[in-house]
């Protein structure tokens, strides 16, 4: 979210909808602590000075987007909140994952919940519409697009989640694009071809020209007005796919056709089930407004804690990640016993590893180590197989760290996971390493950990740091000849 015109956007946006809850007018100027008086609860029932902590976390699978929304609505009412992004925009989601955290000024923290969950759950559905459409038209010529049915005041952030999403932009408005509907050419009065005609004369030869076809005898007529896209609009795919031949021929043959550069574009009454028949009969471009005008919220959570309160019960998914300024290329985490924090651990691993330059396919198998020995800790080193943070009977932890090197021909990595669950290291090492050179195959772990040996260097089994459990640590070094 670096463009300004996306950044300005969003402070706009911001500031409207914390008015809207407020009741008052937020400006640049607005002090946090006036925002914070506007609220009639939290003013009173929230000491000042109360500091907290929020955990953004899945409910539901989605690809997520609006990182920065969430961090803006928070630090306009806490400047000095530190909010740290466990999961970047466009990367997929699944219950339990922990998106990013929070830590700032407590009253801040529940004024401005609403307002960034409002914001980063639309965007998120979006981004999870768009992605659907995407991977259903995988393997065809034809890219997916948006419309200008969006919400209104909210159309730079809604077309930002659809690029999130792996999704184009269609025109932004009626600024930038030229787009002749029947409207245009009946209120007009003349034809096709000499409204495009006109129209080019006008805007000139860089801006792109978009015309809206019915029929055949309008997307002929839109190809020999020089259109550089013909819109087919609510066509069958039978329709369309003999269509496409066609006017692609007009195209190449017609001295205002565009020498064969013509896009032509699916759009109206599309759904799933349909799209990819749609996608398959030629066209290059599909846009959906339903993309933006109907995607579901994507269901996200914002879990709150308070220092100095006594808990709720409610456990907090409380995970810490550092990158360590005095180890240089280590990244450690302390995190809670349970699957969904394997699944983000596997991902900031995989990150972190793509930042310290390793290769693709090293930072593939690194992602597919820590996963392993993740999941075995949080099978077999106390967690009990959690699934999420109320799976837990108590408060059970994992560590995991990572180290990268990679100098001149060589790169090197490890990974040690820390467990609680106690047990013997003699134990495991006879399952890394069993005396016969095969596996008990009615053993899992036997299973696992001898296929994990076989892809490192060396897998070695020793007491944990802190003395509760064991500690797995593999080992890889690879030449750049081997490095894949």
């Amino acid at each position: 979210m670096t463009d300004p015109n996306l950044s300005a956007a969003l402070d706009d946006l911001v500031r409207r909808a914390l008015g809207e809850d407020l009741g008052i007018e937020v400006t640049l100027t607005t002090s946090a602590e006036d925002l914070i008086r506007g609220d009639l609860t939290t003013r009173t029932a929230v000491p000042k000075g109360s500091r907290g902590r929020a955990t953004l976390v899945a409910k539901e699978s989605g690809v997520f987007a609006g990182g920065l929304a969430f961090e803006r609505a928070l630090r306009a009412l806490d400047p000095n909140c530190t909010v740290e992004a466990v999961i970047a925009d466009g990367q997929v989601i699944v219950p339990g994952d922990i998106v990013l955290t929070a830590q700032g000024d407590a009253r801040a923290l529940l004024v401005a919940e609403r307002t960034a969950l409002n914001i980063v759950q639309r965007m998120s559905g979006i981004a999870s519409r768009t992605r659907e459409a995407v991977d259903l038209v995988e393997g065809t010529p034809a890219r997916i697009l948006d419309t200008r049915k969006t919400t209104p005041g909210m159309r730079t952030l809604d077309k930002y989640a659809v690029r999130v999403g792996g999704g184009e932009n269609h025109r932004i408005g009626l600024f930038d694009e030229v787009m002749v509907k029947e409207n245009h050419v009946e209120l007009a009065g003349r034809s096709i071809e000499e409204v495009l005609g006109d129209i080019r004369k006008d805007v000139g030869p860089g801006v792109v020209v978009t015309c809206e076809a019915r029929d055949q005898a309008e997307a002929e007529a839109a190809v020999r007005g020089g259109a550089d896209v013909v819109l087919l609009d609510n066509m069958t795919p039978q329709v369309m796919a003999g269509l496409c031949v066609h006017l692609r021929e007009l195209s190449e043959s017609h001295p205002t056709g565009g020498g064969g550069r013509l896009q032509l574009e699916a759009s109206g009454g599309i759904t799933a089930a349909t799209l990819k028949e749609v996608a398959m009969c030629g066209v290059d471009r599909i846009s959906m407004g339903a993309l933006t005008h109907s995607a579901p919220a994507l269901d996200l959570s914002l879990d709150l804690e308070f220092e100095g309160r006594p808990s709720s019960g409610r456990r907090a998914a409380s995970a810490e990640v550092v990158r360590r300024d005095d180890d240089p290329g280590t990244l450690d985490l302390d995190l809670p016993a349970t699957h969904a924090h394997g699944r983000m651990a596997r991902r900031i691993a995989r990150q972190f590893a793509e930042t310290e330059r390793l290769s693709t396919p090293e930072c593939e198998t690194l992602e597919f180590v820590v996963g392993e020995l993740l999941d075995n800790a949080v099978d077999h080193g106390g967690g009990g197989a959690a699934r999420e943070l109320e799976d837990l009977e108590r408060d059970v932890r994992m560590r995991l760290i990572v180290r990268v090197e990679v100098s001149s021909g060589t790169s090197r990595w490890s990974v040690r996971v820390e467990d609680q669950g106690g047990g013997e290291p003699d134990t495991v090492r006879a399952l890394i390493e069993p005396e016969d050179g095969f596996p008990d195959l009615e053993d899992e772990r036997g299973r696992g950990f001898f296929l994990l040996a076989q892809m490192v260097d060396a897998l070695e089994v020793v007491p944990s740091g802190d003395g509760k459990g064991l500690a797995l640590v593999a080992q890889r070094t690879l030449s750049d000849r081997n490095a894949g």
